[in-house]
């Protein structure tokens, strides 16, 4: 194991994973795949702690970063991420997709969550090793699905300043009704962005993540039952007692289409949001307009307003 992954125990506040210890970044098999538009098909592997694999490869230090991570039982050659990939591509960053598969691999839901610790910590390396070579945190930029909302946050929590993090419908089992030390939340990143696509109640079986945790939270729908979406087929007693193997879109589309939703917005849509006191308040029709100003759900949302946002979507790309 490498030298600076073996201190790790289950005190408080890490009591959310049911004993489970998280495993090694060699156990898990973590990649780190750089595209940049030198190399847009075929990603150069870049190790956390060896530079000479930054210096090898197209990475910029002058350019942004943006960092994909995948959730549960998902892996870094999912059709999302080869459709945000290309579509970042567009505006000229770095973009490193971490692919861990093996540490994310289903049915023990309570492994992969544990693990989560360790491939933050491992982003943190990577990060820190780019800063070695000149890159700034600021320009640093992660995205990421379900568990890797929270992986995301692992990271941020150790590299300061830490530019921003996109979290899209982070993984509530586990996770919701814990300490904000082992979740994503704001102070993980001058910026925190949060997607809430499948955020039904705890005792509806939702699971992602109700409550907000950003410096902006985007509700489309008002979270819930996504358009064009069927009724989820995923809950939490499925995943903690290890029925579920894989969550694809079809038992799980409300949750996964957050990704989509994020690449649309890259390019293809605005995704104009408005100011809501409350989902109550979104419930009753309170929220329709800019007052005291609007935001712009996924890439291009902004630090200029803060808080709680709702909008609605269409059926199909791009929404």
């Amino acid at each position: 194991m490498r030298s600076d992954f073996r201190c790790y125990n289950l005190l408080p506040p890490y009591t959310n994973t049911n004993f489970h210890l998280p495993q090694s970044p060699t156990q898990q098999n973590i990649r780190f795949l750089l595209y940049t538009t030198a190399n847009p098909s075929s990603p150069h592997l870049l190790h956390s702690q060896d530079a000479r694999t930054f210096q090898a490869s197209h990475f910029d230090k002058n350019r942004a970063t943006k960092i994909i991570v995948h959730g549960f039982t998902d892996s870094g050659s999912s059709s999302w991420i080869h459709e945000m990939v290309g579509k970042l591509l567009q505006k000229n960053v770095n973009v490193i997709v971490v692919d861990w598969q093996t540490g994310a691999k289903g049915p023990n839901y309570f492994q992969a969550a544990a693990n989560t610790r360790v491939v933050g910590a491992d982003i943190a390396t990577l990060i820190l090793t780019a800063q070695s070579l000149g890159a700034a945190a600021s320009s640093f930029h992660i995205i990421g699905h379900s568990l890797g909302s929270h992986i995301a946050g692992y990271a941020g929590e150790k590299v300061h300043g830490m530019g921003r993090i996109t979290g899209l419908d982070p993984a509530a089992p586990l996770f919701e009704t814990y300490s904000e030390r082992v979740r994503l939340d704001k102070s993980d990143a001058a910026f925190v962005d949060v997607i809430h696509t499948d955020a039904q109640p705890l005792h509806e079986a939702g699971v992602g993540i109700r409550n907000t945790l950003g410096h902006v939270d985007f509700f489309p729908n008002g979270g819930v039952n996504m358009p064009g979406c069927p009724a989820e087929k995923i809950n939490w007693t499925k995943l903690l007692t290890g029925q579920i193997t894989t969550v694809t879109s079809d038992v799980a589309c409300s949750h996964n289409i957050a990704t989509r939703y994020f690449t649309a917005s890259i390019n293809d849509n605005q995704f104009q949001a408005f100011p809501c006191a409350s989902l109550d308040a979104y419930s009753k029709g309170q929220c329709t307009s800019c007052g005291s100003g609007c935001n712009n759900m996924g890439y291009h949302a902004h630090t200029s307003t803060s808080g709680l946002f709702v909008l609605h979507t269409a059926p199909s790309y791009p929404f």
